[in-house]
């Protein structure tokens, strides 16, 4: 953006309008930036990858300075900061939407800070690379069609008891994680103590068992004041179907897609439609109440507010699910009625068509709150 200061232009405006600002950052940097090689992530061969590492000094000094800056420099009400990642146990085995074009040959981190963290913990970081080698074999016969004698799913669990370092690297990622919310909301509340601090909360989290189980919103609420999980119900069918897919060629290889998706819904306690038919309808406003009333009552005897981010019109294939002003206003009421403390209109304002928008408007005026 060149010499151009959004916040500058921005927060002062809409400081005078009544309107609150809230910084949104994201875990996401280009492979181009001058010196990015220093704080870039380690894959299981030592490898360069193109994200970044919690554990290195480097990368944490510059999340601080970044937030710092922000709470000194700028009449701003909060700031959330998204990480739309996992460990490396889920990314070998394609546990997100999108990720059968995950390589279990790129898992990360294994960079020198992550190492030391590891041996510190009493962790062996020579099982943990033989463990993801066995796994990399596993996930590349899978997808292959390569069937082991005693199946996917059983094979799976064989290597990862013996190699129990595989879940251990795998809570390491995420402890590293939760140590970065601790650390900026720390660092904020030190500077502006009344500045809201709080995260987004990937889609993954709607999808995956594994990834749901890190997000435990009790440990969440001890450095948060808001969570924004993301109940993106339109897009939502064809990110489902796409995990699905992907998931179904490595561990669940034996498992065919609709029975994998029940097994889903049944334990992430939602139920939508069939396989074949959700890429095109997305996910119900149901859903959204469901994940709704999961998080808040997650956050039980915490003071930590839940807002559901809500679909609109995020892209999605020309022939799948579009969002429309009904099905928006379904998704407002839902998560409201599930008791929600607020909501955000997703993903940005530059891709919603107005009259999708118009929608929540709908909704808040139903409901009284406008």
């Amino acid at each position: 953006m060149g010499r151009y200061d959004v916040l500058a232009a921005v927060a002062p405006v809409a400081q005078k309008r009544g309107i609150k600002t809230i910084c949104w950052l994201e875990d996401v940097f280009r492979t181009d930036i001058p010196g990015i090689e220093k704080v870039q992530e380690r894959d299981l061969y030592g490898r360069s990858a193109a994200t970044v590492c919690f554990n290195n000094p480097n990368y944490r000094n510059f999340l601080l300075g970044l937030v710092e800056d922000y709470a000194r420099s700028y009449p701003i009400d909060g700031i959330m900061w998204g990480s739309e990642r996992q460990g490396a146990l889920a990314n070998a085995l394609g546990a997100r939407h999108g990720g059968a074009r995950s390589d279990p040959r790129r898992v990360t981190c294994f960079c020198e800070f992550c190492l030391t963290k590891a041996r510190q913990r009493g962790l062996n970081p020579d099982r943990a690379r033989d463990g993801f080698r066995e796994l990399e074999r596993l996930v590349g016969a899978a997808r292959e069609g390569r069937r082991p004698v005693d199946g996917y799913y059983v094979t799976f669990w064989r290597i990862a008891l013996r190699y129990p370092e595989l879940l251990a690297w795998e809570q390491l990622w995420h402890d590293s994680l939760r140590e970065t919310y601790a650390a900026i909301y720390q660092k904020v509340k030190s500077v502006r103590p009344a500045l809201l601090v709080g995260w987004h909360i990937w889609h993954n989290n709607s999808f995956s068992p594994l990834y749901r189980a890190e997000q435990d919103i009790q440990e969440l609420a001890k450095y948060s004041d808001f969570l924004k999980i993301v109940m993106y119900h339109n897009c939502a069918g064809e990110r489902m179907a796409s995990y699905i897919s992907s998931v179904g060629k490595t561990m669940y290889g034996d498992i065919p897609a609709q029975q994998l998706l029940d097994f889903h819904y049944r334990v992430m306690n939602y139920q939508e439609r069939g396989f074949e038919e959700i890429p095109f309808t997305g996910l119900s406003a149901d859903y959204v109440y469901r994940e709704t009333k999961r998080a808040v009552e997650g956050a039980v005897s915490t003071r930590v507010q839940i807002w559901p981010g809500i679909d609109i019109d995020i892209p999605t294939a020309a022939n799948h699910s579009k969002s429309t002003p009904q099905g928006t206003k379904d998704a407002v009421l839902a998560a409201f009625r599930a008791g929600a403390h607020g909501v955000i209109l997703s993903r940005k304002y530059s891709e919603m068509k107005l009259a999708n928008l118009s929608g929540a408007g709908e909704a808040i005026k139903e409901l009284k709150m406008g």
